[in-house]
């Protein structure tokens, strides 16, 4: 094995789960019915994606898309997404039973490159390679990709920029509001393009005028230029909402700016901030109160500590504290979950999630106002919104690694494991031939079903022949192979048409974090991707009772 391929297998990686709203072309639109059927209300196995290893989930708080990126570097995206041309429908849309891969050689990158992380917004899209390059496309209207102003870059196009100039400097981060970018530099340096009009460039300007027939205009900053007020500081991480950002330094002290409705940059007050102001709670000499890491809601901030705490500042709620009018007007610690220690977190348009250490596995934690289609992911028999922190049941002693919150969905990644296996696939049913496709006979045992394409196997007509059903996940050799496939190789979605899931009824509702069972579940050790577990009790391997759940086993033919 060579050792690119080794990196490969180095990688983390795990297969996609989704929920919430999957009528792209009407998801926030006032004329949507709140209950569609096609809203997912549990999390499920994304089926068009389940047999490729992906490493990151890249969407945004107001993002109505999404882009998922493999272990080769690959990306797949889904959704409205923010280029019509990207689309492979009339109305704009990419279906999530299809979606659209992007090689990184097809924007022009070397062989090996990789695309490795990116950003959402509202309506522009960066991506971020290996090499330290970056490349946008989406509305630019205000030349908020860092490209000369036009009103769309309808593909995929090199941003470049002043760190362009430093052959040391390195692209390392970005992030994206409605009408800005950000740019973090291996060097620690932060560079902005996009418009001034609340402070969002960090420029100490607004550039506030008024253009013909009474309008105002605001300065524009392209290509990116240099935030000042970060001199003898080396930035590590920044974060933006839709009109304001933080930045972390690698001290642990953190900076906001930008627009402070609600009082988001938790000053404490609501005025705008035109440069990088220092969060006095985070400046303290005790240095695990200060910050390990940054993210950015709509109209709210969130700060991880070095305790692993999560602290929350602005408008996050419809009612009580935290809404509109009771927003924290400084960084404030949840109660509910002060005793959780945040290992991954993340902000929707109206969901707040975080993953934290049960037993020898994770919990999944949610909450959120607002949520009309199931982005929550609570389940058919619990309400779509939660005021306070409450343990995502559907996903109990699934092994969340990564989690991305959308404008009207939530995507999980989880590594393969007995729990996983236990959950839908969506849809959950499609049309699969009903004998082995190698020996195209009727025999005794019955044959396994790909996880993906549902094709039929027996196990001793493969190559090499298999003496029983293997446990786990198994995937049939083409869709092996496409897995595995590369970058470069064209991705052939399934022709899905099918229902969505059917619901399962959950032995309890969401329970708050403080009322959880004392014994936390723990949770499997991951499997091998060739293999699928038999979750059958009392019945032979490679057999299942009606009424078992079709990834507990080789499932048994209709």
């Amino acid at each position: 094995m060579s050792s690119s391929q080794t990196q490969k297998e180095e990688q983390q990686w795990g297969r996609v789960l989704i929920c919430g709203g999957m009528n792209w072309a009407t998801n926030g639109r006032k004329e949507r019915p709140p209950n569609s059927p096609s809203d997912l209300l549990s999390p499920v196995i994304l089926r068009s994606l389940c047999n490729v290893k992906i490493t990151k989930l890249i969407t945004g708080s107001s993002a109505n898309y999404a882009v998922v990126l493999d272990i080769f570097g690959a990306a797949y995206i889904f959704g409205k997404p923010p280029s019509p041309s990207l689309a492979t429908s009339p109305d704009g849309i990419i279906s999530e039973h299809a979606p659209v891969k992007i090689s990184p050689s097809a924007v022009g990158l070397p062989e090996g490159a990789k695309f490795v992380s990116g950003t959402a917004a509202r309506g522009h899209l960066l991506l971020l390679d290996d090499q330290g390059g970056v490349w946008g496309c989406g509305n630019n209207v205000v030349g908020q990709i860092g490209l000369p102003v036009t009103m769309l870059i309808d593909k995929l196009t090199r941003v470049t920029g002043p760190w362009s100039k430093d052959p040391e400097s390195k692209i390392t981060q970005v992030s994206a509001g409605h009408t800005f970018s950000l740019f973090l530099t291996s060097t620690g340096q932060v560079y902005a393009a996009g418009s001034s009009e609340c402070g969002q460039l960090g420029n100490g300007k607004t550039g506030e005028r008024i253009v013909k027939n009474g309008k105002v205009a605001y300065d524009v900053e392209v290509p990116a230029r240099l935030i000042q007020g970060f001199e003898n500081r080396k930035i590590v991480q920044i974060a933006s909402g839709n009109q304001h950002s933080l930045a972390l330094d690698e001290e642990g002290y953190v900076y906001a700016w930008g627009y402070a409705g609600y009082s988001r940059l938790g000053l404490q007050d609501q005025k705008d901030r035109l440069v990088p102001t220092i969060v006095p709670h985070f400046a303290g000499n005790n240095v695990v109160t200060r910050a390990a890491q940054v993210l950015c809601g709509p109209t709210s901030s969130v700060v991880v500590d070095r305790q692993k705490m999560l602290l929350i500042a602005g408008k996050f709620k419809l009612t009580g504290d935290g809404s509109t009018g009771q927003p924290y007007t400084y960084f404030k610690y949840i109660q509910e979950i002060m005793a959780c220690k945040v290992i991954k977190a993340s902000c929707g348009g109206c969901t707040h999630f975080l993953t934290t250490p049960e037993g020898d596995g994770v919990m999944t934690v949610g909450f959120g106002q607002g949520c009309l289609y199931g982005e929550l992911g609570l389940g058919p028999d619990a309400g779509k919104s939660a005021t306070k922190p409450v343990k995502i049941e559907p996903l109990s002693g699934v092994d969340v690694i990564d989690v991305a919150g959308g404008a009207f969905f939530s995507l999980f990644l989880a590594r393969p494991n007995s729990a996983l296996s236990e959950l839908d696939r969506y849809p959950e049913h499609i049309e699969s031939p009903t004998i082995c496709l190698a020996c195209n006979e009727e025999k005794d045992d019955d044959p396994m079903e790909c996880e993906k394409c549902d094709s039929p196997y027996h196990p001793e007509c493969l190559t090499p022949p298999l003496s029983e059903p293997p446990e786990g996940e198994w995937f049939c050799p083409a869709c092996t192979i496409q897995a595995d496939a590369g970058p470069n190789e064209p991705f052939e979605p399934l022709p899905i048409d099918g229902p969505k899931p059917k619901k399962k009824n959950l032995a309890k509702p969401p329970s708050s974090i403080v009322e959880r069972a004392v014994t936390p579940k723990s949770v499997s050790s991951p499997k091998p991707e060739s293999v699928r577990s038999n979750g059958s009790k009392g019945t032979p391997t490679g057999k299942r009772k009606a009424s078992e759940s079709v990834h507990g086993s080789a499932k048994k033919q209709k």
